[in-house]
């Protein structure tokens, strides 16, 4: 009987401790972001003077939503999601701890990606990426720690490169022949 006690608490402990507390989910609580008790303050979310856990919603005047941010003890917490008025997907962004992490996709209406940018610790790591409507690639950015760093690439709508440079500590080597008129910073 005190072995099985033993693992049984063994495999408790094991269990939390493998635990991901980013996985956690706020309570099926909505308020509209236009509700005037709930705020965005220096400690987070706040809903009637105290942290917010829930769901922060917009909708659209026939009460559909049309973003859903997930928020735990007032910071955002989860994968924020959101649809286009005809209800096709729009974007997903992974918040966590109030940060952003990992990824932000986004969704041209025809249902093509229009852009997939990497987060780490709320900047900007790692390569984003941005697309035509018709999915083929428009710019390649290499950022790290928020910082543009390494290859940069811009290509027209047929496919063809049309910049190709490379940062380096700041310095830019290479061929710069066009700005994009997407900007990275979303």
């Amino acid at each position: 009987m005190r072995q099985l006690s033993r693992v049984f608490i063994v495999s408790f402990l094991a269990l939390i401790a493998c635990s991901d507390p980013t996985q956690s989910t706020p309570p099926s609580f909505f308020i509209e972001n236009t509700d005037p008790f709930l705020h965005k303050t220096d400690q987070g979310w706040v809903y009637k003077k105290k942290l917010f856990s829930g769901y922060m919603v917009e909708k659209e005047k026939d009460g559909r939503i049309v973003y859903q941010l997930p928020i735990i003890d007032g910071k955002e917490n989860g994968v924020a999601k959101g649809w286009y008025n005809t209800g096709e997907k729009l974007l997903e962004r992974l918040f966590i701890n109030g940060k952003k992490e990992g990824f932000f996709k986004q969704w041209w209406p025809n249902g093509h990606l229009r852009y997939v940018f990497h987060y780490k610790n709320d900047n900007y790591d790692g390569t984003q990426w941005v697309y035509f409507p018709n999915e083929t690639k428009r710019e390649a950015s290499n950022y790290q720690k928020g910082e543009k760093e390494g290859i940069q690439r811009v290509w027209d709508e047929k496919g063809e490169l049309i910049s190709n440079y490379t940062i380096k500590n700041k310095k830019l080597y290479g061929v710069i022949s066009v700005n994009s008129c997407i900007p990275v910073s979303h």
